[in-house]
């Protein structure tokens, strides 16, 4: 009788477990859902706006996540550069991949600017390595499509809000680095060091009240540094 009991507790405690992950693996692709949903609406929203509003002929595409989608004014900020603004607030690596001919592709962009990666730090299935992977893969699409256009890397910034995962972003900022530097007509910037104090520590005064979405004085630090890498010929 005892062995059948303890036979029970061990299928009861199995099932439980299966329980669990499936409950673990709908909750997950439930999220991916809703996902796909909000950047199908977002993306839609790129669309109308497309048809409705004639481009730059070859613009400079800054694409990426909330740090571009809410950098205001961008047109204004590099009017001398014609520059349109793509970003995808919320965006992983893997959304700019997925939606790349609409954010990127379909503009014929004479320069690329990104800012991606930052978003990925939150989740634990994406390790440095991952974030590096799915950054040269992005690259590599760019690169095999747009052999000539020259792409401009905003490495990740140092956002408050982001403390728990800053040696995964150093790491995969080294790795990205690394990798650019290897490659052609692709330029690293390093905004990182220049959002920092003296001592290493966080400028808070560069931040919104969540401690992630920059305020005016985040974006003015960008735009100085950014200045230098844009085409020229766009004057």
């Amino acid at each position: 009788m005892e062995i059948k009991n303890n036979i029970y507790k061990g299928f009861r405690i199995d099932i439980c477990v299966v329980l669990f992950l499936i409950g673990s693996i709908m909750s997950v692709s439930h999220i991916f859902s809703q996902q796909k949903v909000i950047y199908a609406e977002k993306i839609q929203t790129i669309e109308t706006f497309k048809k409705n509003y004639q481009p730059f002929t070859n613009p400079i595409v800054f694409v990426g996540s909330s740090s571009i989608k809410l950098w205001k004014n961008i047109e204004k900020k590099f009017e001398k550069y014609e520059v349109i603004n793509k970003g995808l607030a919320g965006a992983q690596v893997k959304d700019i991949i997925y939606y790349a001919d609409k954010l990127i592709f379909d503009y014929k962009p004479s320069q690329i600017v990104l800012y991606i990666g930052e978003n990925d730090l939150k989740y634990p299935v994406n390790t440095a390595d991952s974030i590096f992977e799915s950054t040269k893969k992005l690259l590599t699409m760019i690169r095999k499509k747009l052999p000539d256009v020259p792409v401009v890397y905003i490495s990740i910034k140092p956002s408050p809000a982001n403390h728990q995962y800053k040696d995964k972003m150093i790491l995969a900022s080294k790795l990205i680095k690394e990798y650019i530097n290897n490659e052609t007509n692709i330029t690293f910037v390093d905004v990182y060091k220049e959002m920092l104090t003296s001592n290493g520590g966080y400028r808070f005064e560069l931040y919104a009240s969540d401690k992630l979405h920059m305020k005016p004085e985040g974006y003015r630090i960008w735009q100085r540094i950014l200045k230098p890498y844009l085409l020229k010929n766009q004057y």
